[in-house]
């Protein structure tokens, strides 16, 4: 009888210390699996600007004036990035973000005694698309508009959201042109870049070289076919 009650013993004590060891790898799995999700929740392929979004010639703001309705102005940034807001001349806001524009703007009114304390707003209406344009041996051809507050994103993550390659695409040998500008806005050079997207995609690139390619609003991708 003692034995018995001894062996049962026994059996729990494997059993408890069994059911606690399941435990606490379960405990470790979520626990990585919820960190992992969290230092990954930012998405590594897209540039983001840490400032803020900043205008750019194109977007449709709206100038407001507190407790001033006459002074209400809608417009857009020319292709200089310039603005007439009311009562003031033409003043660049392109570059700037929506603050730095809202102080630039208030400053301009003070200098100009138009108003002697002015609380200025400025709102985004409408953002000018930024895209990039894809060709060849792609599932969808055509231009893919970044979001608008993305500075860049690599090309294996647009090629991605644009519907992947087909089936004859030539994945390793993808050519970006890419067209530089000087301050004014004119083009000064053009550069076509050989991109392996194969091998970035599975991270197959040697320890020395660049781990994403960063594709630009303006950029064009050009995917050709493979020969077999």
């Amino acid at each position: 009888m003692l034995k018995l009650l001894v062996g049962s013993n026994m059996n729990q004590f494997f059993l408890l210390k069994f059911l606690l060891t399941i435990s606490f790898y379960i405990f470790l799995g979520g626990s990585a699996l919820l960190f992992g999700q969290k230092k990954y929740s930012v998405d590594p392929s897209i540039q983001k600007d840490a400032t803020g979004y900043k205008l750019r010639s194109g977007d449709s703001i709206r100038i407001i004036v507190q407790g001033e309705p006459d002074a209400v102005c809608n417009g857009t940034l020319s292709i200089h990035g310039m603005i007439k807001p009311t009562y003031l001349s033409e003043i660049k806001l392109s570059g700037l973000n929506v603050r730095q524009a809202e102080v630039l703007i208030t400053k301009q009114y003070l200098l100009n005694s138009i108003y002697r304390q002015a609380f200025v707003s400025v709102v985004i209406t409408k953002y000018t698309e930024q895209v990039a344009f894809l060709s060849g041996s792609v599932a969808r051809k055509g231009p893919y508009t970044f979001p608008p507050e993305v500075q860049a994103m690599s090309i294996v993550e647009v090629i991605a959201r644009a519907g992947g390659f087909s089936e004859i695409a030539k994945k390793n040998k993808v050519y970006v042109t890419r067209t530089f500008y000087n301050s004014d806005g004119e083009a000064t050079n053009t550069k076509t870049y050989e991109v392996d997207v194969e091998a970035l995609s599975k991270g197959m690139l040697s320890s020395g070289s660049p781990q994403r390619f960063w594709i630009y609003p303006g950029d064009r991708i050009q995917v050709p076919e493979r020969l077999f």
